[in-house]
């Protein structure tokens, strides 16, 4: 068995190969982001903590905004570096839909707000709404009465899809802010999140074949998913998000949107986070939004919200019997696929106890990911037969 300094040296030659490789791989120049913009961002991530001014001073973060809006070199890794230790990117991308479409969508009390982002984000909630154990406003509806900007704070859980190069999940809890307002006589959403404590501790996942089938599957089992690195205990330590939606003038009215990120995550208290980690998975998390967003036959909103409160009715035993099924027919899919992590399903799900162990959210979240999927053409409703007929997916089709 390796001694403890060699398994530190080999987990240290393993991240620093990894780093290098990323750095080299596409990037041009990296750009720090103009100081002006700084106390912009630092107030909105301030807007996070439990105590904080219920007005918003708009001339503070109009630095910010302007920054999102300009013209970049396409080619370069912008990112802020107004925090110490820790990794940080920037990354900007246009939905070719308003912004009442990513409201109805994205922010929608009645839809689970991780739908937009499967690639990235295995399940989200929140816990606390304005300080009280209750669901967030629609913002959606308020739109049409922006004369001043309006603030939600809370509390949202979140735990992500397994890491694209050591296959490590975590989940964690964020403060988390939402704020609707007009520029310049456009609506925007502001979204700032600001993770509380260091999360659970990092478990072994696999992403299933490609990763834009958005197949995951989630072991339980505590270390990363790479052979000789199983023992490692990672954590994400810090995380802060800023995301800056903003519509544009003329016939189409695209939402532009630039996202700040922040991220220090690793062993052993220290970053093994590199800014080129993050921007890609910013790409991966943008890549998904503006497909599901742009996607041109999703069901109305509404009747997307009534297949997600079907599954919110289901107890927890009607819940371990339909994720057993689901499982199931995720083996058989990559059973032939050695790369594919059908290994670690296969040996998981010998345990007895695993179903048990699942969450309600998690399970919820299952055929939550499956339901979206087969909007997107990502499966069948013969994969899908195990919690949804295909009576309710005709009564739910857009028109």
């Amino acid at each position: 068995m390796a001694t403890p300094l060699i398994r530190y040296v080999f987990f240290l030659f393993f991240t620093v190969f990894a780093s290098i490789a990323m750095a080299s791989d596409g990037f041009g120049e990296d750009i720090q982001i103009p100081e002006p913009v700084n106390p912009g961002l630092n107030y909105l991530l301030s807007l996070t903590e439990p105590v904080h001014s219920q007005n918003i001073d708009t001339e503070v973060i109009e630095e910010a905004i302007k920054f999102v809006l300009k013209s970049k070199d396409k080619n370069a890794l912008y990112f802020p570096g107004n925090r110490t230790n820790i990794a940080s990117a920037y990354h900007e991308f246009d939905i070719r839909k308003d912004l009442k479409h990513v409201l109805d969508i994205g922010f929608n009390p009645g839809i689970p707000p991780f739908i937009l982002s499967p690639s990235s984000i295995r399940l989200a909630y929140w816990t606390e709404v304005n300080g009280k154990k209750q669901l967030p406003p629609d913002l959606s509806s308020m739109l049409s009465r922006l004369d001043h900007p309006i603030m939600v704070t809370g509390v949202e859980h979140e735990e992500i899809t397994p890491d694209l190069n050591t296959g490590a999940y975590y989940g964690y809890d964020l403060n988390r802010t939402l704020i609707l307002l007009k520029y310049q006589g456009r609506p925007a959403l502001i979204s700032i999140s600001k993770q509380k404590n260091v999360s659970d501790v990092g478990k072994k996942g696999v992403v299933l074949g490609k990763d834009d089938n958005w197949d995951y599957f989630y072991s339980g089992q505590n270390g990363l998913n790479k052979p000789g690195l199983g023992w490692v205990n990672s954590y994400m330590y810090d995380s802060y998000t800023i995301s800056i939606f903003i519509e544009q003038g003329g016939p189409d009215h695209l939402v532009h949107c630039g996202i700040f990120k922040w991220l220090r995550a690793g062993w052993a208290d220290m970053n093994m986070v590199q800014n080129q980690h993050i921007y890609r998975g910013l790409q991966r998390y943008t890549d998904t939004v503006k497909g599901i967003l742009e996607y041109p036959s999703l069901p109305e909103p509404d009747k997307m919200a009534e297949i997600f409160s079907m599954i919110k009715t289901f107890s927890a035993d009607e819940l371990r019997d339909k994720v057993k099924n689901y499982i199931t027919l995720l083996s058989q899919k990559y059973r032939e696929d050695a790369s594919s992590g059908g290994k670690l399903i296969a040996e998981t799900i010998k345990d007895s106890s695993y179903l048990s162990q699942l969450s309600q959210n998690q399970m919820q979240s299952v055929l939550a990911v499956e339901y979206i999927k087969f909007l997107m053409g990502k499966n069948t409703i013969q994969d899908i037969a195990y919690f949804i007929s295909p009576a309710d997916i005709n009564r739910h089709r857009k028109g």
